[in-house]
């Protein structure tokens, strides 16, 4: 396997591990949005989706230095530039650097008003069962 498949699929599995906890509490919290897991990936597949190709492009772009280097300059960022080539060369880096750049596409999905405007949502909370549903069964 090419280097370069390998760092992703360690990339892969850190996105994963991220996308697999916020599933679990979006089962299980307190405002769910699904029942189960096939309901989860039913209903949330678009914005799943979406994060993981915008997400992966940020991973290749690790692999052409001069183009994700130039933008953390552009964002005073410098320091973190030497970080870049560490993610292209441990599959450890790329593991936590998937689970790190889902966190924050996370939160920039849906905290960040130019953003959140144009990128699909988790879909809202299931509503209440009603009461004859919520009664145990004898």
């Amino acid at each position: 396997m090419k280097h370069e498949a390998w760092l992703f699929l360690w990339f892969f599995v850190g996105m994963a591990t991220y996308m697999v906890k916020r599933g679990y509490y979006l089962i299980t919290g307190p405002n769910p949005v699904a029942n189960t897991v096939t309901q989860f990936l039913r209903r949330c597949w678009a914005p799943l989706l979406v994060r993981a190709a915008l997400e992966s492009v940020v991973f290749w772009a690790c692999f052409t230095p001069e183009l994700l280097t130039a933008g953390l300059n552009a964002l005073g960022w410098s320091s973190a530039s030497g970080v870049v080539a560490m993610i292209t060369q441990f599959a450890p880096m790329a593991f936590m650097f998937g689970h790190t750049i889902d966190s924050i596409a996370d939160i920039a999905v849906n905290k960040i008003p130019g953003i959140k405007d144009i990128l699909p949502q988790m879909p809202g909370p299931l509503p209440p069962a009603s009461p004859q549903e919520a009664a145990p069964k004898p």
